[in-house]
């Protein structure tokens, strides 16, 4: 009896030791990938630029639209003042008024009215990606009514003149592919390119028109 309450005791030590032993050599390790969020980030950044996900139907604009300088003519500047209206989630209708000083040769006013088509806009709300606003890529038509004031240049006894000469009209229209974006709560910058027909240039009157405006939005 001695011998089989010993032999059990002995068991039992064993059995425990054992388990000791198995749990002393179990080595659970754990390691963590490092996620890559700069992706994310930029992308979370560049919406909180655009103000992609804040709805905004309509928006009123001030803004550069041409600066340089030309050896021959001078100084090239031209300011617009615009506003746009959204009338469905993808249509907006937008009317400027546009002034350009080009160098001391000629200035021009111009009257622009333009339909645009957001043509993206619809899917990327569905997906989460935007809201209804005005920050987005567009094909647009344009109507542009422009009046030219040239000048010449005199050279008279006392130096060099610059006379006026009988102001020009010009209707054009034009096919644009555009891309406008807010920048920050007042800002904005709007590009876009295409197509123009103005029957008063001699020398190709289809041409390819850029358009560039950069400035405050509210």
């Amino acid at each position: 009896m001695t011998s089989v309450r010993s032999f059990i005791i002995i068991a039992i030590c064993l059995l425990v030791n054992i388990h000791i032993f198995a749990q002393d050599e179990a080595v659970i390790e754990y390691s963590e990938e490092p996620a890559d969020s700069s992706d994310f980030s930029f992308k979370e950044k560049y919406k909180y630029l655009t103000r992609a996900n804040i709805e905004e139907k309509s928006m009123f604009k001030v803004g550069l639209s041409q600066f340089g300088y030309a050896s021959s003519r001078g100084p090239i500047i031209g300011f617009k003042v615009a506003y746009e209206q959204k009338v469905s989630v993808p249509f907006s209708l937008q009317g400027e008024f546009q002034q350009t000083m080009n160098g001391w040769s000629s200035n021009s006013l111009g009257l622009n009215f333009n339909v645009r088509y957001y043509y993206a806009q619809k899917s990327r709300i569905r997906k989460g990606k935007s809201a209804n606003n005005l920050s987005a890529n567009y094909f647009a038509l344009q109507n542009a009514s422009i009046w030219f004031s040239k000048y010449q240049t005199v050279f008279t006894s006392q130096g060099i003149e610059y006379q006026q000469v009988d102001p020009v009209y010009a209707n054009i229209p034009s096919l644009l592919y555009g891309y406008q974006r807010r920048l920050g709560r007042f800002g904005y910058i709007d590009i876009n390119i295409g197509p123009s027909y103005n029957r008063l240039r001699d020398w190709r009157p289809l041409y390819l028109d850029f358009n560039f405006s950069i400035g405050i939005a509210f």
